[in-house]
């Protein structure tokens, strides 16, 4: 047999975490990597860019508070659509910068938008730590969840 040829250990900075410590829920990205980073930034920016059609359309909802006889708001179901786009657009981007099926490995069935909050404040730290003060002035806008917390208005 020959001896064993040597080996080169390469560290591309891959992050691995599973998900509610449930080893078959796990999900993989490399912070340090320029597209993951670019990808990344990018969310951030069509987030921004959303935050005002989600805010305005959440006024528009919020102002209509009739209710029907049983004291429900009659645009329930027009809120609860709203919140569903919002929900489906976050998980289409997160797919988009984290790999396909990461949404579902993350949330799975649910749709909610604490969620949302609760996956980028876990995800931050290790971008920062990758990325540095690249990171830091922008980690303040995925925190502020402003982008997504619009859309609370709508079910209050």
């Amino acid at each position: 047999m020959g001896n064993p040829l040597p080996s080169l250990k390469i560290d591309s900075g891959l992050i691995r975490l599973a998900i509610n410590d449930d080893p078959g829920r796990v999900i993989a990205f490399n912070p340090k990597d320029v597209i993951f980073a670019e990808k990344f930034y990018n969310l951030i920016k069509k987030f921004e860019i959303r935050q005002a059609e989600f805010e305005a359309k959440a006024k528009e909802l919020d102002a209509k508070d009739e209710v029907d006889s049983f004291g429900i708001l009659v645009n329930t179901g027009e809120r609860l659509a709203f919140l569903k786009d919002i929900c489906q657009f976050v998980r289409d981007e997160i797919d988009g910068v984290f790999g396909e099926g990461t949404s579902q490995t993350v949330f799975g069935d649910a749709i909610g938008l604490d969620m949302f909050g609760q996956f980028f404040d876990g995800i931050s730290p290790y971008i920062e730590n990758a990325r540095g003060e690249k990171v830091a002035k922008y980690r303040k806008v995925v925190a502020d969840r402003k982008k997504i917390e619009a859309a609370k208005v709508v079910m209050d």
